[in-house]
C-alpha cells in the first residue's frame, strides 16, 4: 500500500501538467491571433506616408468607386424637393426695400436650429413656424455648425423671410406672403467662375511644392491622376521639373468656395520632354469627357501604372530574391508597394473577378482577368471590397480592398503581380496600350477647342487670372471638387 501511492500521485501530477501546458499553448494561439489581428490595425512605421494630410490623399474623387455594387445615395438626394423651387418675384421685392432691417446669423456648435433662432430674439411661435417651413427642404437634425443665415424683419418687427444657407450651391427662402403664410422656395446662387493659370517648379514631394503657389491637395491629386499613365509621381519626379496648370476657380462673395475641372496642364521633367494634356468631352454626348495630348491620343491607357495612388516600393520584380520570413532565395515575380493599413487598392484595367479568399503566403488575395490574355494579383489585403465575389465584372480604378499585411507579411503592403500569356511580367516595365485617339471630325473639334488653351498653357505671360464669369445657379456645378 505504502509503495502505489506515490505511483499515483505522480501519475495525477502528471496528467495536471499536461493539461496545463495545453491550456498555455491554446491561450498563447489564442492571444497570439487577437495581437495579429489588431496589428492590422495599426499604421506600420516601414510605410512612410508622402507629403500632406493623409485625409487628403485618401479622399477619393468621383473617378473612384468607393465601394463597387453598392450605390450609396447623399442625404439630400432623399429630401423632398418643395413644391416651389423658384423665387416668386413679388417676393423677392417685399424683402429687399430700403425700410427692412437684416439678422445674419450663424448656428453654433451644439446648438439647436431654434435655440440659434432665439438667440437672435425671434419668437417661439415664429420660429417654429419658420422651421416647420424650412424642414420640407433640408433635415433639420442634420444641420452643421458653420451653415448662416439671414433673418429680414419689416419696421414693426415681423419676419417676413428666413434665408438658409445649407452650402456655398444650396439656399433656401422662407418669404411671408401677403396672406399672412410662409412660402418656401429654394434661392438662386450667384457665382463667380474665374479660370486660373499657375506655373512653378518642383522643389520636393509634389503635394508640397504645390502648396508652395497656393494649390490644395485636391488640385494635386487630380494633376497626378491625369498624369497617372505616363508618370509616376511616387519616383520619377526630381527637384527642378516644372508644371503649368490652367484650371477653373469659384468665388461667392468675393471668398473662394472651391476649385473645379483642371482644363489643360503641362509636366515638364528637368531633362527635357514636356507632356501636355488637354480636357475634351464632346458636346451633347453623355458619356464622361476625357484628357487628349496635342496629336489627339487619350492620357488614359488600358492599364493604370499602380493600382495604388500612394506607395513606396520596397522589394521590385526579380528572379532571385531572399525571402524575409522563410530566409530562402526565391524568384518574386511582382512588386511590393508599401502604403498603410486600409489604402484602397484599384483594379488596374476592367475586367472579371476570377479568385477571392486565401491563398497559402499570400494572404487574402484577388485575382482579375482582363482582355489580352492578361490576369493581375493583389495579395496580402486587409479586406476585400463589399460585394466583391467570383465572376463579378470590375472597372478600371474601382476599388477592390484594402492593404493589409495578411499572409507572410512583414509590414502592410501589397504584393501586386501581372500575368501575360503564361508567364509573369514586370508591371512597371510592361508595354500598355492607349485606349482612344480621336478621329475624324471629332478630332477637328478637339483641335478647334484646345488651340486656345495650348497658347495660354505655353506662352510666357504671368500666370495669374485669365477669364472671369458670373453665373446664377440652383446646384452645385458639374466639376467643382472642393
Amino acid at each position: 500500500m505504502a509503495t502505489s501511492k506515490p505511483n499515483q500521485n505522480a501519475g495525477v501530477n502528471l496528467l495536471e501538467l499536461f493539461m496545463a501546458f495545453m491550456a498555455v499553448n491554446i491561450a498563447l494561439t489564442f492571444l497570439g491571433g487577437l495581437c495579429q489581428e489588431s496589428d492590422e490595425n495599426l499604421l506600420v512605421r516601414e510605410a512612410q506616408l508622402p507629403e500632406g494630410p493623409a485625409k487628403a490623399l485618401y479622399d477619393f474623387e468621383e473617378t473612384y468607386f468607393t465601394e463597387p455594387f453598392l450605390v450609396s445615395e447623399e442625404v439630400s438626394d432623399n429630401l423632398i424637393e418643395p413644391a416651389s423651387c423658384s423665387i416668386e418675384p413679388s417676393l423677392q421685392r417685399e424683402v429687399s426695400g430700403p425700410k427692412l432691417v437684416q439678422i445674419k446669423g450663424v448656428l453654433k456648435k451644439g446648438e439647436s436650429l431654434i435655440g440659434c433662432l432665439r438667440r437672435y430674439k425671434i419668437g417661439a411661435k415664429t420660429s417654429y413656424r419658420l422651421l416647420k417651413t424650412l424642414g420640407r427642404a433640408i433635415n433639420l437634425h442634420r444641420c452643421l455648425p458653420g451653415e448662416q443665415f439671414t433673418v429680414t424683419l419689416s419696421q414693426e418687427g415681423q419676419v417676413i423671410a428666413l434665408n438658409w444657407e445649407k452650402g456655398p450651391f444650396e439656399e433656401y427662402q422662407v418669404v411671408l406672403d401677403k396672406n399672412g403664410a410662409y412660402k418656401l422656395s429654394k434661392a438662386p446662387v450667384t457665382i463667380e467662375n474665374r479660370v486660373v493659370k499657375v506655373t512653378g517648379q518642383i522643389t520636393g514631394g509634389l503635394y508640397d511644392s504645390f502648396a508652395n503657389y497656393g494649390l490644395g491637395a485636391k488640385v494635386a491629386r487630380k494633376f497626378t491622376e491625369i498624369f497617372s499613365t505616363k508618370v509616376d509621381f511616387n519616383s520619377d519626379i526630381r527637384a527642378g521639373d516644372s508644371f503649368s496648370i490652367i484650371f477653373n476657380k469659384y468665388y461667392k462673395n468675393g471668398a473662394c468656395i472651391g476649385t473645379g475641372r483642371i482644363l489643360a496642364a503641362k509636366y515638364c521633367p528637368l531633362g527635357g520632354g514636356c507632356i501636355e494634356a488637354y480636357y475634351f468631352k464632346e458636346a451633347g454626348q453623355r458619356t464622361r469627357g476625357g484628357y487628349f495630348g496635342p496629336d489627339g491620343s487619350s492620357l488614359s491607357n488600358s492599364f493604370l501604372r499602380s493600382p495604388l495612388k500612394v506607395y513606396r516600393i520596397t522589394s521590385r520584380f526579380t528572379s532571385r530574391r531572399l525571402h524575409p520570413i522563410l530566409k530562402v532565395y526565391r524568384p518574386h515575380y511582382g512588386v511590393d508597394l508599401a502604403a498603410p493599413v486600409g489604402t484602397p487598392v484599384m483594379a488596374v484595367a476592367d475586367g472579371r473577378v476570377t479568385f477571392t479568399g486565401w491563398q497559402r503566403g499570400y494572404g487574402r488575395i484577388v485575382v482579375l482577368r482582363h482582355k489580352g490574355g492578361y490576369k493581375t494579383y493583389y495579395g496580402h489585403l486587409y479586406r476585400f471590397a463589399k460585394g466583391l465575389k467570383k465572376g463579378k465584372k470590375v472597372l478600371q480604378k474601382q476599388i477592390i480592398g484594402y492593404v493589409g499585411r495578411s499572409g507572410y507579411a512583414t509590414g502592410p503592403h501589397l504584393d501586386y503581380r501581372v500575368w501575360h500569356n503564361g508567364h509573369f511580367v514586370n508591371p512597371f516595365r510592361m508595354r500598355i496600350a492607349t485606349l482612344q485617339k480621336l478621329e475624324g471630325k471629332t478630332l477637328n473639334r478637339f483641335l478647334d477647342k484646345y488651340k486656345g488653351l495650348q497658347a495660354l498653357l505655353n506662352d510666357d505671360v504671368s500666370p495669374g487670372i485669365i477669364s472671369v464669369k458670373k453665373e446664377t445657379i440652383n446646384k452645385k456645378p458639374n466639376d467643382f471638387t472642393g
